[in-house]
């Protein structure tokens, strides 16, 4: 074999390796990729399994609170306890009980059992309102699920007209007996509850007064600072809000007070998707992407 054929072997075999070596790091790199593909759908995986089974625990706590504030499970029993409890607190509060009637649908479902009422009273602004008071502090499971309130043509006295509803769970364990457990805590006091009642007239339209701030109710701060995150960690979900107009971001663990610009409320619920707050005027919610501006009275709050 002459020089030059060997120097030609040597070339050829140079190339063939070269070739297989580029081969195998393209192998390689596709294998790496694939590899992060795989890391990333299963750590999504793991996040989509935490976040259902977070909300699992939360649908489970709050399904155990309804049940201890549920009915007794014999409805002629909690029937009766109920509207005497109605009757009662209406009482209590001043009003004149003109009727109290069940309206009781006669189906049932497996679920839960409904009781409704049919109420008929008359009195002043401020004894429904006491009445209303007492009703959202007790510990029934129950709410208003309709009013109509008419002035009467002479004085202050209002006719008066609500139905009830209250819910029977199958796995309370009560057969006759009401709820006994303290008042719930409501954000006002029964005082400041009338009074902010009784200080309007019901019955114009409302119209908020400007608090020297520019439109009444705006809030350039509150619309500056966006939900723009949430992560799951050692800690649980973690809020990231973003200050837009700065850049500054700021993080936030469930049980943490939130004051920005004049929203200043108290992390209750915070799920990956939701955000629940307490504040004064009640529990609001806000969602990824939205402003504090754009907080709105949470679901659980008209239930």
């Amino acid at each position: 074999m002459t020089q030059r054929e060997k120097t030609l072997g040597l070339a050829v075999a140079a190339a063939g390796a070269l070739f297989l070596g580029t081969r195998g790091v393209e192998k390689y790199r596709a294998a790496v990729d694939r590899n992060a593909n795989l890391q990333f759908e299963a750590e999504r995986a793991l996040d989509d399994a935490n976040f259902a089974m977070l909300r699992g625990q939360r649908a489970r706590h709050q399904l155990n609170q309804w049940r201890r504030r549920s009915l007794p499970t014999n409805r002629d029993v909690a029937e009766s306890e109920y509207q005497d409890w109605l009757r009662t607190q209406l009482t209590a509060a001043g009003l004149t009980v003109k009727e109290l009637a069940d309206k009781s649908a006669l189906n049932r479902r497996p679920e839960y059992t409904d009781l409704s009422a049919a109420i008929d009273a008359e009195g002043t602004l401020a004894q429904l309102s006491d009445f209303l008071y007492a009703f959202y502090a007790a510990p029934h499971l129950h709410r208003i699920s309709a009013a109509t309130l008419t002035p009467a043509k002479e004085g202050d006295k209002l006719t008066i007209a609500l139905t009830v509803d209250a819910l029977i769970l199958p796995e309370c364990d009560r057969t006759n007996a009401l709820a006994e457990r303290p008042p719930q805590e409501l954000p006002k006091s029964a005082a400041e509850f009338r009074d902010s009642l009784t200080a309007r007239n019901l019955f114009v339209a409302y119209k908020p007064e400007a608090d020297g701030k520019g439109d009444a109710g705006a809030d350039s701060d509150a619309a500056d600072a966006k939900l723009s995150g949430m992560t799951y960690g050692d800690r649980g979900w973690r809020l990231a809000v973003l200050k837009q107009k700065s850049g500054e971001v700021s993080h936030f663990y469930e049980g943490d007070s939130i004051k920005i610009g004049r929203f200043d409320g108290k992390l209750l619920e915070l799920d990956g998707r939701r955000v629940v707050l307490e504040t004064k005027a009640g529990r609001v919610e806000l969602r990824l992407g939205q402003t504090f501006a754009d907080a709105k009275p949470a679901d659980d709050e008209s239930t």
